[in-house]
């Protein structure tokens, strides 16, 4: 199972997805849609993606990682699962660690308005899924995927409890198997003024063993991530609303980063009580700038920083409420 962060030019997001071959992982098409960069994450390591296939229509989509990937290899259904089947739900839920929730297909040939369309011949399903759900497999008691989750029951601002959709794995397979040999893959968005060469990928790591160890590592991904891809809207988001207000906006933050961009990060340590909302985190981070945005008018075009991040947790993910250098300033690559 991948857990799929994915920056556009305004906002960030996560989705989960599933892998069918070392190098090839469905989701749905609304978790990549608008991509600016897309990463991975495998356990505590994240890998570059790319999409090679996506269909709005049915909301199914599919990825290609830059490197092969360690894991279990997903088998879609041939025929749809009878109603009453026993099914689960696997995925990341809001953000968070893994889930397994256990439920039935409640219906077969369903229909949803999700505002962007109507999808068509779903399976409904009783088993419960939130935001990040998205992408994620259907299975049936065997392990086979028997349809991706693409959304729940939503009229206007009420959610209907256990109602929710998935595309069908016939339906999947058709477009998985037409998208899988493809080279080139579909561009991604331009936000313009990404100082980050090529893709703007850097490898994240989470080493630390807190309990909001991997959370917290989301969102400074996703803020690395915006800064690569020019993205500044997105980034500037994951700051909190008072560390927002000493920058004005996010042109007058951006202005502060000059050429610089992420090249590598490892979350090292997480400190505070697991059930606190603000917590420390030590961050080995690795940066690439032109000699004249270097810190503090020194030469370095690649420096490496030991970054203490105060983040806050504001009601549904973790926000950098500060920054500072208690081991000193950065040195020389």
């Amino acid at each position: 199972m991948g857990q799929l962060f994915v920056t556009t030019c305004e906002y960030d997001g996560t989705g989960t997805g599933f892998l069918i071959e070392p190098n090839l992982v469905v989701t749905a098409a609304h978790v990549v849609r608008d991509a600016a960069a897309i990463s991975v994450a495998f356990g505590r390591t994240s890998v570059n993606a790319t999409v090679v296939g996506t269909n709005d229509v049915a909301d199914i989509a599919l990825v290609r990682t830059d490197q092969p990937v360690q894991g279990h290899e997903f088998q879609l259904r041939t025929s749809e699962p009878p109603v009453a089947t026993d099914i689960a739900a696997l995925g990341f839920p809001l953000g968070r660690p893994f889930t397994f929730t256990k439920g039935t297909v409640s219906a077969l040939d369903a229909e949803q308005d999700t505002g962007d369309g109507i999808l068509r011949n779903l399976i409904q399903t009783d088993t419960a899924v939130n935001y990040g759900n998205s992408g994620g497999p259907l299975i049936t008691q065997d392990g086979q995927v028997a349809g991706v989750v693409v959304t729940a029951e939503i009229r206007g601002n009420f959610r209907a409890e256990g109602i929710a959709y998935a595309v069908t794995a016939p339906r999947v397979a058709a477009a998985v198997n037409e998208w899988k040999s493809r080279s080139t893959p579909v561009a991604f968005k331009d936000c313009g003024n990404a100082p980050a060469p090529d893709s703007g990928f850097f490898p994240f790591t989470v080493s630390a063993d807190h309990d909001q160890a991997r959370s917290i590592g989301q969102s400074l991904l996703l803020h690395g991530q915006g800064i690569n891809q020019g993205a500044y809207t997105a980034a500037f988001k994951l700051l909190t609303p008072e560390l927002q207000a000493t920058f004005g906006d996010a042109a007058r933050w951006s202005k502060d980063l000059g050429s610089s961009y992420w090249t590598r990060a490892e979350l090292i340590k997480v400190t505070g009580a697991p059930s606190a909302d603000d917590l420390s985190a030590d961050v080995n981070l690795q940066t690439i700038q032109d000699a004249a945005d270097a810190y503090h008018g020194t030469d370095q075009t690649c420096s490496n920083w030991r970054i203490r991040y105060s983040m806050h947790w504001d009601g549904t993910r973790w926000l950098i409420a500060g920054t500072s250098l208690p081991f000193g300033d950065p040195t020389a690559c």
